[in-house]
């Protein structure tokens, strides 16, 4: 079992939030979101020990690809994930935790 601490699992929300939402705002000097500077999501690349993930779209699908795989997996899948992780992060008060919904989603795309 996956087991992680807040900033751990705060990495995987980012990168959930990030392929959910397929932009990212801008913010000004105080950290408050420029509305009108957007900035879309095209392609995500990761480097891990075992290669190089790649993130990228097709319509509402998140077409993620590493080694010989590929995975069409909905965005929504993604939002609801994220949503759920996000939810976890602000209840869990432990050191480390594990997260079996949000393992067993990303290891169905070999995500780590």
């Amino acid at each position: 079992m996956l087991k992680g601490n807040k900033g751990e699992w705060s990495e995987i929300y980012a990168l959930l939030k990030v392929l959910s939402d397929k932009n990212l705002f801008a913010g000004d000097s105080d950290l408050k979101k420029i509305e009108s500077l957007i900035f879309p999501i095209i392609k995500i690349l990761r480097d891990e020990s075992n290669g190089t993930y790649e993130y990228s779209y097709e319509s509402d699908l998140v077409l993620v690809k590493g080694g010989d795989e590929e995975f069409r997996i909905p965005v929504s899948k993604f939002q609801d994930k994220a949503v759920l992780l996000l939810s976890k992060l602000k209840e869990n008060t432990s050191a480390a935790f594990s997260i079996p919904g949000i393992e067993n989603f990303i290891n169905s795309f070999n995500c780590f």
